[in-house]
């Protein structure tokens, strides 16, 4: 009779032999293990789970600048920034007589002036090259902006003119269809009528408008004839009015040399008075003729204005 062996099983599980391979039984001397204090997190030994920790996003203090809009909605303005003329202009050359002055004789003074202009140098290509990069930017963050905005609408357009779905039309209730709310425009018959109302009302007041804008330049025309300007106007005007000769400002007594020989003059009151007596509430005999005097001149110089089509 053949003798049976024992074999060891083929099974072993991985997180039982990775436990006893790891803790094997080592004696190390304390002066190589690291000094921890009862206060460290690792004075004890904690084994962490398999899972991965969570990603640390450190908190970055301060504000970063807003920066500046360069390209607006313009295209010839932004085409402008990147042609050669405008980067020509903003980041010109080293004037030829600089260029010519004679060169420092010391080294260390020749190496400075070198390093100068190769970083001015440097300054003029980053410049002209962030512009080309700003410009292609903005060219592509507008058409992916145009294309997000237009799959927007086309999504909106097709859900409004989406039919009812079968499961909200069968699970419903029961609702006339008058009550049901209109998708499409409400009926309306005398549209073409309203508009052609409109466009007569519209031309009607453009017309207007023309007619009040002519008759008030050629109000202006009318009287620019009294404008003042130039010197020797000013200056004849300025002699008519204080003319020593003038009797305008005598009374009894006073000769014209001022305005204040004629008295006080009106105040708001007396001319609200004088306004409603020429209105015809309180008219006496010579303020009466006068007032209607001054009536009749305005009304004939109304009249004549409409005869002749312009101010007078």
């Amino acid at each position: 009779m053949p003798s049976l062996r024992l074999q060891p099983p083929r099974f072993v599980c991985q997180r039982t032999h990775r436990h006893q391979s790891a803790r094997s039984f080592t004696i190390t001397s304390s002066k190589h293990l690291p000094s921890l204090g009862p206060e460290s997190p690792s004075f004890i030994h904690v084994p962490r789970p398999p899972q991965p920790d969570a990603p640390h996003h450190p908190h970055i203090k301060g504000v970063l600048p807003i920066p500046r809009k360069i390209f607006s909605g313009d295209e010839t303005a932004n085409a402008r920034k990147i042609s050669p003329s405008y980067l020509d202009t903003t980041t010109p050359r080293s004037s030829p007589n600089r260029l010519a002055a004679p060169k420092p004789t010391d080294p260390s003074a020749r190496r400075l002036v070198e390093w100068k202009a190769r970083l001015a140098e440097d300054r003029r290509r980053n410049l002209r090259e962030s512009l080309r990069e700003l410009k292609g930017r903005k060219e592509k963050s507008d058409r992916w902006t145009a294309a997000r905005s237009s799959a927007k609408q086309k999504e909106r357009e097709g859900l409004l003119s989406a039919p009812t779905p079968a499961d909200e039309k069968f699970t419903s209730p029961s609702v006339l269809q008058s009550s049901l709310p209109q998708r499409s425009a409400l009926p309306d018959p005398d549209r073409e009528a309203r508009i052609e109302q409109k466009k007569a009302n519209y031309a009607r007041h453009a017309a207007m408008k023309q007619a009040e804008r002519r008759n008030a330049l050629h109000t202006l025309y009318m009287n620019a004839r009294d404008f003042i300007v130039t010197e020797e106007r000013l200056s004849e005007a300025v002699e008519r009015a204080f003319d020593p000769r003038s009797k305008q400002f005598e009374n009894d007594s006073r000769e014209g040399v001022n305005i204040w020989n004629l008295g006080y003059p009106e105040t708001v009151r007396e001319m609200l008075e004088k306004a409603s007596k020429e209105e015809g509430t309180r008219l006496g005999a010579l303020e009466g003729m006068a007032g209607y005097g001054k009536i009749t001149g305005e009304r004939m110089r109304r009249l004549g204005e409409e005869l002749t089509g312009g101010k007078m």
